[in-house]
């Protein structure tokens, strides 16, 4: 998966940590239905932000929209939002049903951290055509995963 690397990982304050592992269970929590896929993203996630399996349940339980909206508004540098963003993206589209509210809940996040919808756009774009160059990978080297 497309997962953000240790550098960027090391750069966030542990606050940021929480907060952006808080905001992508809050998109998993959002349509009340947590799939196989983004279950397995959320655990390797939780192993590269050093988040433990039972806070990680905890967030997802106990995720609220407009807290989380108010922890979002605290991430200010633009890079670190983008990249919440990118992983917003790539929870969302995991699975095979990209639901309305999780749309809804990417875009408001985004406003939240000052981030256009355009640009919302293109990472998903992008995030997408990601998606599909790993399957094809996978395909053509026979492989159940790929990096």
């Amino acid at each position: 998966m497309f997962y953000p690397d240790k550098n960027f990982i090391d750069s966030l304050s542990a606050g940021e940590r929480f907060i952006f592992v808080k905001v992508i269970c809050g998109l998993v929590a959002i349509d009340r239905q947590v799939t196989r896929e983004e279950l397995l993203y959320l655990k390797e996630l939780a192993l590269k932000y050093d988040i433990s399996a039972e806070s990680l349940s905890t967030m997802i339980k106990t995720a609220d929209k407009e807290s989380l909206l108010k922890q979002a508004r605290m991430i200010t540098e633009r890079p670190k939002a983008l990249m919440l963003i990118k992983d917003l993206c790539m929870v969302a589209n995991t699975d095979a049903d990209l639901a309305d509210c999780e749309i809804d809940y990417i875009l408001d996040i985004a406003e939240a951290m000052n981030i256009e919808p355009t640009m919302v756009k293109d990472i998903n774009a992008i995030v997408n055509e990601y998606l599909a160059l790993s399957q094809r990978a996978r395909d053509l080297l026979e492989q159940e995963h790929w990096m």
